[in-house]
């Protein structure tokens, strides 16, 4: 009987507190409208005897029932968010007065909640900012050694010497160098003893979401890789960095060839770590769209993202500064290309537009212009566009609507326009940075194209089957890469003759290669975009991600596939790819998890 009464105590004991802690909740019409407990010493409805009198208490239920209260109760009081709460079980009926006033309490409640979830995920960056205020402000950073402070030094470091980008010698007036398939499959050979010798070295996680653009710094003594994320966030990745503090970082271009004896040596020298990783939240919670350097000295790196915004972050000075925004949230700028000189940028958004921005000090004012030139298909995005880069004003886009075209800029200037309504748009970007002049395509672009002065403006354009996802000029200026839905990759041959007429091209321009390839990516995994590899000392050749979980690497002059990069360790699909543009053989694969994958000969570092 004392076994009883001291079970029976237990047993109301933990009622009254799960009472409590409903009716703290706000469902005391639960509780309240709860059975009665039955006695213990009462009989069944049919008469049998109670069997609850022979149950032993329990040995531990009070400490863990006292624990889990008292972790719901701190949890209930610390908790921002609201809990949905059944009207049922609140005693109310739903086509009652009262319970209809409940329901639309609820919603507008919910509402108000998603709205300020939205605005946060979508404020807006101060238009000048540190590097330490982009690391130090986030949650996630509150545990990561690497400070602001540190990386910013760090940048500077890097930044101290010019690290131009590699250019190509070969000037417009000289011959092929490829004339026939035989010097091609010749030059192939090359790209083969690059890329053979390449093994897996080593992961690092830069990013905590899926990665959408990726590019690596060009100094010739170590792999720095930046990534940008769908929240904003560029992730900076030192691949020759020992995970040991103590050690300096070393480079790997002074350092000797790795003889057959060393080899396991310096594998697990490699595979022992994953380098040094910082995070910056350099845009709003959007996707980062396209990351490049300044291609005279290396120090300044470049970005944009679906908040429709243009950034630049000084590697020297360690600050951030919004250099272009367009105030309608639907324009999301896809892609962008830098000019030789470092001083222009183009860029392309998802309504069609053409953007250029001048970004030297004096063309503030009037170096911000945009023209839209999707024509029959209204508000056609444009993922992609590059720069001939020996021949700055020819242009290629790539666009939703099968088509990659070559645009000659020197057109686009002379065409009317009208100042840009600043006032439009629900955007909270500084106006100061706004495009002081839009051309439309019905009321300026296309009736400048029907004039005999402004024909020249479309040189040529390519049909694709599917939507084209990029279009790229490689780093001679003599070849268009594109990537397409319809499974194939396109090489065009843009020989410099084509273009010298200021008139549009008159016969048909096709591709010289087609090479087939998965570009089936999916809802979770980034769109593929074929990157020319930078490096002047290999032939043209170029990377993409794979859906078998690789990295394949192609001659851009037989199409003939140079390597496939896989490891174990690789998971996901690669689908972000780079190659470093002063070390052969170096390449880097990102994939929707926020990891990168490094793929490079082996030497010391």
């Amino acid at each position: 009987m004392a076994e009883e009464n001291e079970y029976e105590k237990e047993r109301q004991r933990v009622i009254a507190e799960n009472a409590a802690l409903l009716a703290q909740l706000g469902l005391d019409h639960f509780a309240a409208s709860s059975p009665a407990p039955r006695s213990r010493g009462s009989s069944t409805a049919n008469g049998d005897k109670p069997t609850a009198s022979k149950r032993k208490a329990p040995q531990t239920r009070t400490s863990k029932r006292s624990k889990l209260s008292e972790a719901d109760d701190a949890a209930s009081a610390t908790s921002s968010v609201s809990t949905r709460r059944s009207t049922r079980l609140m005693g109310l009926k739903a086509d009652s007065e009262e319970g209809l006033a409940h329901l639309a309490e609820r919603a507008e409640r919910e509402k108000k909640e998603f709205e300020e979830r939205r605005h946060a995920e979508r404020r807006v960056r101060k238009a000048v900012m540190t590097v330490d205020e982009l690391v130090t402000e986030e949650e996630w950073n509150a545990d990561n050694e690497r400070t602001g402070e540190e990386l910013t030094s760090f940048l500077a470091m890097v930044a101290s010497r010019p690290h131009p980008k590699p250019i190509s010698s070969l000037q417009e007036s000289d011959p092929d160098p490829y004339p026939t398939q035989d010097v091609a499959k010749e030059a192939d050979m090359l790209l083969w003893n690059a890329y053979q010798p390449s093994t897996f070295l080593r992961t690092g996680k830069p990013n905590t979401e899926r990665i959408y653009s990726m590019t690596i710094h060009p100094d010739p003594e170590r792999v720095l890789v930046f990534s940008g994320d769908k929240r904003g966030i560029v992730g900076v990745w030192d691949a020759n960095a020992r995970d040991e503090e103590a050690d300096e970082v070393e480079g790997p271009g002074v350092k000797r060839e790795v003889e057959d004896d060393d080899k396991a040596a310096i594998v697990r020298d490699w595979r022992s770590g994953s380098g040094k990783v910082w995070r910056m939240q350099v845009h709003q919670r959007s996707a980062i769209s396209c990351l490049k350097m300044d291609p005279m000295k290396g120090d300044t790196l470049f970005s944009s993202a679906y908040d429709c915004s243009i950034r630049t972050i000084s590697l020297l000075t360690g600050v951030s500064s919004a250099i272009y925004a367009l105030p309608d949230p639907d324009a999301l700028i896809n892609h962008f290309d830098i000019s030789p000189s470092g001083k222009e940028i183009w860029a392309v958004d998802s309504l069609g537009g053409l953007n250029h921005i001048d970004i030297r000090e004096d063309a503030k004012q009037w170096g911000r212009r945009r023209w839209v030139i999707s024509g029959q298909n209204t508000n056609t995005k444009i993922g992609g566009v590059g720069i001939n880069p020996k021949n700055p004003a020819l242009i290629c886009t790539a666009s939703n609507d099968r088509t990659m075209r070559i645009w000659d800029t020197r057109h686009l200037h002379p065409i009317p326009s009208e100042p840009f309504p600043t006032a439009t748009g629900t955007s909270d970007h500084d106006s100061s940075i706004y495009p002081t002049n839009v051309s439309d395509w019905n009321e300026h672009v296309c009736p400048a194209m029907q004039t005999k002065k402004h024909a020249g403006l479309l040189r040529t354009e390519s049909p694709h089957d599917k939507s084209c996802s990029a279009a790229y000029w490689d780093s001679a200026g003599r070849r268009i890469l594109t990537t397409c839905y319809d499974d194939r990759i396109r090489v065009f041959d843009a020989k410099p003759n084509l273009f010298k007429q200021d008139a549009p091209m008159q016969q048909p321009f096709g591709p010289a290669l087609k090479i087939r390839h998965n570009c089936q990516t999916g809802r979770y995994v980034t769109i593929f975009k074929a990157q020319w590899s930078q490096n002047t000392d290999l032939p043209p050749h170029f990377t993409i991600g794979n859906m078998k979980k690789r990295v394949s690497v192609y001659s851009g002059l037989t199409g003939a596939l140079v390597a496939d990069l896989a490891h174990p360790s690789l998971t996901a699909v690669p689908a972000v790819t780079a190659t470093h543009p002063n070390i052969p053989g170096v390449v880097v694969g990102a994939n929707a998890s926020g990891k990168c994958h490094l793929w490079g000969r082996l030497y010391e570092r």
